[in-house]
This record gives C-alpha cells, sequence and structure tokens, in this order.
C-alpha cells in the first residue's frame, strides 16, 4: 500500500492590507509610549500648595508690561506676574493677538479693534498709577503661565483689595483665564461671583470698555 502524503496548509497570499494595518498599530503605540515619556506641557504649570508672601515688592519699568501682566523687582529679583482672574484687552495690535482682540472686543459687547487696544492702553495705564504710586503685597503660588516665564498672582493693596478687582470695577478687564483660592481662604467660586457683581457696577456706570 502506498502511504498518502499528508497535505500541507494553504499558504495564504501575502497582504499588503494587512501590513499597513499592523504598520500603523505600531505607529499608534510608539505615539502612546512617547506621550508617556514625553508629555505635553501644560497651559500652566503645576502650583504650591501654599502662598509665598513677597512685600516691598516694586515695578519694574519694561515695554511689556499691561495691565495684567508685569515684572516687578523683590529682593534683587526679577518676577515677571500675571493676574489670577481678569484679562485687560492688549495695549497693541500684533500680528499673533487679532483673535485674542476680537475675543476681548466681543466680551464687551462688541468693541472694535481699535477701541479695544484704547481700553487696553487705559488698563495698563491704571495699573501702572496703583504700582506706582502705593505699596503693595503679592501673594503667588508660582503656577507657570503658558510656559512663559510669568507667574499667576494676586497683587493685594493697603485697603485690602487686589488689582483683579479693580480692573474689574473700572471695566478694564474680562472675568477670565487662571483663578484660585484667595490668600483669605474665599473659594475661586465665592471670588469670582464678587467680581460679578463688580463688573455689574462698572457696566451700569459705563466705565472702561462698558462706556458704549
Amino acid at each position: 500500500m502506498s502511504r498518502r502524503r499528508r497535505r500541507r496548509p494553504r499558504s495564504f497570499p501575502f497582504s499588503w492590507l494587512g501590513l499597513i494595518l499592523l504598520l500603523a498599530l505600531g505607529a499608534q503605540g510608539w505615539r502612546e509610549v512617547q506621550k508617556i515619556q514625553n508629555p505635553p506641557e501644560p497651559r500652566s504649570g503645576p502650583a504650591t500648595k501654599v502662598f509665598e508672601v513677597m512685600y516691598g515688592a516694586r515695578l519694574k519699568d519694561d515695554r511689556n508690561n499691561d495691565g495684567d501682566s508685569f515684572r516687578i523687582l523683590h529682593d534683587g529679583k526679577e518676577h515677571v506676574l500675571r493676574l489670577y482672574f481678569a484679562d485687560s484687552p492688549e495695549k497693541q495690535r500684533d500680528s499673533y493677538n487679532e483673535e485674542r482682540l476680537h475675543e476681548q472686543g466681543q466680551y464687551f459687547g462688541g468693541l472694535s479693534e481699535p477701541r479695544t487696544v484704547a481700553v487696553g492702553q487705559q488698563a495698563h495705564a491704571f495699573a501702572y498709577d496703583w504700582l506706582t504710586n502705593r505699596p503693595f503685597t503679592v501673594y503667588t503660588k508660582w503656577q507657570g503661565v503658558f510656559g512663559s516665564g510669568r507667574h499667576y498672582a494676586f497683587v493685594v493693596f493697603p485697603d485690602g483689595e487686589d488689582l483683579s478687582a479693580k480692573l474689574v470695577r473700572e471695566g478694564l478687564a474680562r472675568i477670565h483665564t487662571t483663578g484660585t483660592t484667595l490668600p483669605d481662604g474665599r473659594s475661586a467660586a465665592r471670588y469670582e461671583l464678587e467680581l460679578k457683581l463688580l463688573e455689574e457696577e462698572a457696566r451700569a456706570a459705563r466705565r472702561g470698555g462698558w462706556a458704549q
């Protein structure tokens, strides 16, 4: 008797589609590994648990200073601060801030770009006056701003009110950007409600960006 030969399993034709799928899955896996090893830069950096307090700081003149962001000197060091809660309009038109100026103008009821810039210049002058003619105390958790070298802070004057509240009261800033619990323990939600009351006051009195 002749032995039957075992049949070899039929080989399937090579699938280019399968190869492409495997490569795509491999690439996706590599991207996930890269995300873990190199996470994207956060919009704002980590904050310390408690505020550091700076007494005796003073404003340093800088062409980039504006209503809500400015350079200060303290103990021989320079720091660039960005206010919590408040966003003043840009003080000039640049190639990169057209969209932001539009958003700021819309917040104040649809201001034109020149009018929005004018409000930003008012905010800059207002902040400069307060920061150069009155003593102030800085409270910061060293929370970074968009990897820009700036840090969020509260700037509080002897009357107990901070610069963010003063800007909103004068219609020179929108209630916007990052917030946090205040140094005196008030919650971010409570403080935002207080700012909204100040904003209604500014709107009723037609101050700053609410003038028209």
